[in-house]
């Protein structure tokens, strides 16, 4: 028989056994070639569907959804030609929840797929952020830097002390906020978290963030040979008044060990409100985390 007849012959699989199933086993070369054969069709034509290579996807969890269904209908078929009309693919919704990672190793290999995971990641891993800056407030436990009361009391003292002079919820917020840049770096901090807050916050409560040492200078710069007068720069900034009041009346007199400050699932509510949203508040072009 020449090589394209025997191409084309039906794949028998042999006879039912007690179950009702073909016994593909009866010849292990029927098996794989009906597999290989059912693997290739769902190969093309779904690399077409999600728009990756053919090697992408047989090398990806699409590959691994197709192989089981193929694994798990193929005792049901008689014949090459009874496979390639009855097998059932697998559903989209199955090949998507379970492609939750990209396996390209160059941006510019990536595709419209890809980028369809990476994107369902990014808004599953949003509504994670309110647990993200609790976790930041409470990485803040015993860790004083010198200070006498460490970072979460100071943090949350100055918040409690915004709180019962009936500031506003944002200043609250920015209080008890302020320094968690700190667990990253002392010196860098009000860069930091300024960063991380301002896609949540005003204009001017990013300004403040970032330049709350310069007020806090007023009160200790002599002693480290920075400017006491550094805040002046900002005078006619909108946000200067209340970058003065958060420092002198808020954050230079959080320090106290015997203030009765609240707890930290007080401010919970408050968190969610500025970091709970499906998105930031604010589109800004940096917000943009894909790379």
């Amino acid at each position: 028989m020449s090589n394209a007849n025997e191409k084309n012959k039906d794949i028998s699989l042999g006879e039912k056994n007690d179950t009702g199933s073909y016994d593909y086993f009866v010849d292990s070369t029927y098996k794989k070639n009906l597999q290989t054969l059912l693997l290739e069709k769902e190969c093309i034509e779904k690399s077409q569907r999600f728009g990756i290579s053919r090697r992408h996807f047989l090398r990806s969890s699409f590959g691994a959804v197709a192989a089981t269904s193929i694994f798990g209908q193929i005792a049901g078929f008689s014949s090459k030609a009874e496979a390639m009309d009855g097998f059932i693919s697998p559903s989209e919704d199955l090949y998507q929840s379970v492609a939750t990672t990209t396996s390209f190793t160059r941006l510019d290999q990536s595709t419209a797929a890809d980028w369809a995971i990476i994107e369902n990641a990014v808004r599953a891993q949003q509504q994670g952020v309110v647990d993200t800056i609790m976790n930041m407030i409470n990485a803040c436990r015993g860790y004083h830097l010198g200070f006498g009361p460490d970072q979460f009391t100071h943090v949350t003292q100055a918040a409690t002390r915004a709180r019962r002079d009936n500031a506003s919820d944002e200043m609250i917020l920015v209080c008890l906020v302020h320094d968690l840049g700190k667990v990253i770096s002392n010196l860098a901090h009000p860069d930091i978290i300024a960063g991380i807050v301002r896609p949540y916050v005003s204009d001017g409560s990013f300004y403040l963030l970032r330049h709350h040492m310069e007020y806090q200078w007023k009160h200790y710069g002599h002693y480290i040979f920075k400017p006491t007068n550094g805040r002046n720069r900002y005078v006619g900034e909108s946000w200067h008044a209340d970058a003065v009041r958060f420092s002198d009346e808020y954050d230079q007199k959080a320090f106290d060990p015997y203030y009765r400050t609240d707890p930290i699932e007080a401010f919970l509510p408050l968190v969610e409100q500025f970091f709970g949203t499906a998105t930031p508040r604010k589109n800004l072009t940096h917000q943009i985390c894909f790379g």
